[in-house]
């Protein structure tokens, strides 16, 4: 049953990268979005600019605008197999897909875990912004134990 939950949801994640590669253009610039932090408590979403080892090959990274995204520090990461990061407080956390959702032909919920926290992250697909890029932007959800949550806008692509 383990190993059929994890074909499926390895399934999922391709064809949602794959579909995002096929999506029709934005009306509004992607690259006006201002990010927002709406909620803060005790943790922050720090920038980092190294690739973990683990993102390798077709991938997603969101920074907290276009600015900091053109200038190569990201507030997020995340490979074709479902594992994504996060700079937490100064440390790079490590998290995991457990859910997925297309809402419509533009915009995918995905539910992340770790050990003491979870991401929620709402895409919106953009335009093609490379061979086989497409902008993204959207609201990356952190939540603890306790729940406190902070909430951030990012701008970002995903391609292989």
């Amino acid at each position: 049953m383990i190993l059929k939950n994890k074909f499926i949801l390895t399934n999922l994640i391709v064809i949602i990268i794959l579909t995002s590669c096929q999506r029709s253009n934005l009306k509004k610039n992607v690259s006006q979005v201002k990010n927002k932090t709406i909620t803060n408590s005790v943790f922050s979403i720090d920038t980092f600019s190294t690739f973990p080892q683990e993102i390798d090959g077709c991938s997603c990274y969101f920074s907290n605008d276009s600015i900091e995204f053109k200038k190569g520090e990201y507030i997020y990461m995340e490979d074709s197999e479902g594992t994504s990061f996060l700079k937490i407080n100064g440390v790079l956390t490590k998290f995991t897909l457990i859910d997925a959702e297309e809402i419509d032909s533009l915009n995918t919920l995905s539910k992340y875990k770790g050990r003491s926290l979870n991401i929620t992250l709402e895409t919106k697909d953009g335009k093609q912004s490379g061979d086989e890029t497409y902008l993204k932007t959207g609201k990356i959800k952190l939540t603890n134990n306790n729940g406190k949550t902070i909430t951030k806008t990012f701008y970002g692509e995903c391609g292989c």
